[in-house]
């Protein structure tokens, strides 16, 4: 049962693993520089995209302490733990 979970684990690597040098290689061989530039932009666009989302979500959720906050907390968190005794 063993092996057979590590060979699926082995094969789904090498799988990936070939589709990663496929790729390359038909970017590489078979696209021109144009195709490429627009892969390029596009990749960009959608990196820039990603930050620009994640920025707007942590807005909205509030995830994003402020600093004053943050070391008002420690410092009770401190306090806490010296009463302890620690």
């Amino acid at each position: 049962m063993f092996k057979k979970q590590i060979r699926r684990v082995r094969n789904r690597l090498l799988f990936a693993a070939f589709l990663g040098v496929a790729g390359y290689v038909a970017y590489q061989i078979l696209l021109d520089d144009r195709a490429k530039q627009d892969i390029n932009g596009m990749v960009t666009t959608l990196r820039d995209s990603e930050t620009q989302l994640g920025d707007m979500v942590n807005e909205r959720i509030g995830t994003i302490m402020d600093e004053d906050v943050v070391a008002q907390n420690r410092e009770q968190i401190k306090e806490a733990w010296a009463a302890l005794g620690y």
